[in-house]
């Protein structure tokens, strides 16, 4: 026995042969009478998954599994919180505080010795999580995977960091498992599960085993789908044969067990997924368009290992994930899903909560729930107490006779103990930077400044730390404290263009637009993303705001700055027309009328009409339909134009009476032009 009482019984069992998937692999276990007596959780955590998916392929038969846990169960949304980032959500569940508390706000943090950005480790965590809470007052827990939390904690129980996931962090060296003669066997699944053969991935995708060989043999990271599906099964594997061997092995009274792959899966192959996007090749949506759904569904397999464990221990299984995606019509051709500037805008603020098992009160209903509302929920389930400090509420209306948890500063009478490790190695760090690079969640540059070390033991904060933090207290409307960290972040780092962008939004939240303007023309320079989309995204918001005056310079900027833009100069004229200023409108698209596209002539065209002159008009509307033959306003248009008055267009006077309503020609040529752009996306940057 180890000095806290935790056991030190044998490793994982491996053998050197090749065992059965563990998806599919499960021997039934039997009914524990002493082991129903008393409350007992398993936490299964999927990162990303959402609803929209989930229910589409639970009503299939795709996921029985899910399909059986709702319809005996409960299950709600869960609401995430601003930035769904998975480091920071995955921590604010575990201890029921928000990220300004708890510390884990970035996917990296500051070495103290060595001043380098490493992984983010438990490290950054400032406070105790459930497990903590649970182990101190002498309940068994078990851990795999969960975000950070390198190195693994000593809990009475067994512990496994996240350094076991193949995804994104191979190699780690010391400190993945507690207790440490659990090190040995734990390595041992991580290398037999991480070996995916070709014949293994076959399954995913509508490919020959020889096919799939050659694409394999190209090498690459994620970018290569043959590559990322295997190191996301590989992680899958890994984590679900490490925590059922040691789950069935210790029986905890709370098991924590946390999946990746539900994320990388969408962030790799959401685009290739039904219905087809235009901008994936009919090849691509035939080989990979069943990758998803054959993923979830052996998830669904291993969802169901764990429902039985619950059943037969007498266990409350909770399922949740830190955010939603995005699977339908909001998927988008022009941002990537691994492309750091868009990543993000995959995310969807709402996950998933579900509740099956011992105790669980079932409805067909779907209700509403907070990612604060978790540790609650678990310490009154385990009666353990909850701190005042925890934002959120246990989910009492889930359960029959479970009683409030108690409220006292357990967080504060909780001590967190890790293994002392070294810090990764270069090469490591490296390999982690560029996993995080191509699931589109770093730049590329991040951390290449000096960084001040804050007192006490806590790793430094890069600057994506500050300004994920300065967003979150943005979205919680605390502005001072927001704009401290937004100017701490490019105190860190002054070419970084997010905290310029969010400070942007912070002074156009304040009402004070000419400020906000000055910080978003300066974080385009910088480099922000999609510049027009921004653009004219924020014209549009001006324009709600009654600040006519303000959406004209955004546009007039945005072209200077941007003058080969065919939709910041669309965008100009239609405003200049629409104001019966047709010479503007004209001088704004002369540059694009050789090459413009359909709204850009159709609207050249309105303009020429509205000055009288029809030759010009009708060479730019034939044109438009040569492009589009699919516009019955043009059609009409053209034949109006060639019978009225002998091919005599209205004079510009006559022109402006139609287009008030006088009417020579019809209202509808209104529907000529572009729709204005609304306000897409997401401030959250």
């Amino acid at each position: 026995m180890s000095a806290c009482g935790c056991s030190d019984r044998p490793s994982v069992p491996a053998t050197p042969q090749r065992r059965a998937a563990v998806e599919s692999e499960d021997r039934p276990g039997q009914a524990h009478a002493a082991l129903a007596s008393r409350p007992r959780v398993i936490l299964i955590g999927w990162d990303g998954a959402d609803w929209s998916l989930l229910d589409r392929f639970a009503a299939s038969g795709r996921m029985p599994n899910l399909a059986r846990l709702a319809r005996e169960g409960r299950t709600a949304r869960l609401e995430s919180f601003l930035p769904t980032l998975s480091p920071i959500v995955w921590t604010s569940m575990a201890t029921g505080l928000t990220p300004d508390l708890h510390g884990v706000l970035d996917f990296q943090e500051i070495d103290r010795e060595s001043g380098a950005a490493v992984p983010i480790s438990g490290r950054s965590r400032r406070t105790a999580a459930i497990w903590n809470i649970a182990s101190e007052r002498g309940l068994r827990v078990g851990v795999v995977g969960w975000w950070a939390t390198h190195p693994a904690e000593e809990v009475n129980g067994f512990f496994v960091s996240d350094r076991a996931s193949a995804i994104l962090f191979e190699g780690a060296r010391e400190g993945i498992a507690y207790p440490v003669s659990l090190d040995p066997g734990v390595r041992r699944v991580i290398e037999a599960e991480g070996r995916i053969a070709d014949s293994d991935l076959q399954p995913y995708f509508a490919m020959t085993e020889e096919a799939i060989a050659a694409e394999r043999k190209r090498g690459g990271g994620l970018e290569n789908p043959m590559i990322a599906m295997a190191r996301i099964l590989g992680a899958t594997r890994t984590v679900q044969r490490i925590a059922r061997d040691l789950y069935d092995r210790e029986r905890p009274d709370l098991t924590a067990v946390y999946f990746e792959g539900t994320d990388a899966i969408g962030h790799v192959f959401a685009s290739y997924a039904p219905p087809r996007l235009s901008c994936v090749s009919e090849e691509d949506f035939r080989r990979f368009s069943g990758t998803v759904e054959a993923y979830y569904a052996m998830i669904d397999q291993i969802l169901g290992q764990w429902m039985r464990r619950a059943r037969e221990d007498g266990a409350a299984l909770l399922l949740c994930s830190d955010h939603g995606f995005k699977w339908g019509e909001d998927r988008s051709c022009t941002r990537s899903s691994l492309n750091w500037t868009t990543a993000a805008f995959w995310h969807r603020l709402d996950g998933v909560l579900a509740a099956w098992g011992a105790r669980v009160l079932p409805a067909v209903t779907r209700g509403d729930a907070s990612v604060y509302d978790l540790a609650p929920t678990i310490s009154a389930l385990l009666g353990l107490p909850q701190d005042p400090k925890m934002l959120g509420r246990a989910l009492l209306s889930l359960f029959r006779g479970v009683s409030p948890p108690v409220r006292s500063d357990v967080l504060a009478e909780t001590a967190v103990r890790r293994l002392a490790v070294a810090g990764p190695s270069t090469a490591e760090r490296n390999e982690y930077t560029a996993t995080l690079r191509a699931l589109g969640y770093l730049t590329g540059s991040e951390s290449k400044t000096a960084f001040v070390l804050p007192k006490g033991p806590w790793p430094g904060r890069t600057e994506g730390a500050w300004n994920n933090l300065g967003v979150f207290q943005r979205e919680a409307r605390d502005l001072e404290d927001a704009e401290r960290s937004f100017r701490e972040a490019l105190r860190t780092r002054p070419d970084y263009a997010p905290p310029m962008f969010n400070l942007a939004v912070l002074e156009r939240t304040r009402g004070n637009w000419d400020s906000a303007m000055d910080w978003l023309f300066r974080s385009l320079q910088a480099g922000h993303s999609e510049p027009e989309e921004t653009l004219l995204q924020w014209v549009f918001l001006a324009d709600q705001a009654r600040r006519g005056s303000i959406a004209r310079s955004l546009l007039v900027g945005g072209i200077e700055r941007y003058p080969r833009s065919e939709k910041l100069a669309l965008a100009l004229a239609r405003r200049r027309f629409e104001a019966n200023d047709c010479r503007g409108a004209l001088s704004a698209l002369d540059a694009f009328a050789p090459m413009g596209g359909r709204d850009t002539l159709n609207l050249l065209g309105l303009s020429e009409l509205c000055l009288g002159r029809g030759e010009e008009a009708r060479r730019y509307l034939e044109r438009s339909l040569s492009l589009d033959p699919a516009q019955p306003p043009i059609r009409e248009a053209l034949r109006m134009i060639s019978g009225g008055g002998r091919g005599r267009l209205p004079r510009r006077r006559r022109w402006r009476a139609a287009s008030r309503g006088a009417s020579l020609l019809p209202r509808f040529l209104g529907r000529l032009l572009a729709p204005r752009t609304g306000a897409a996306g997401s401030d959250a940057k």
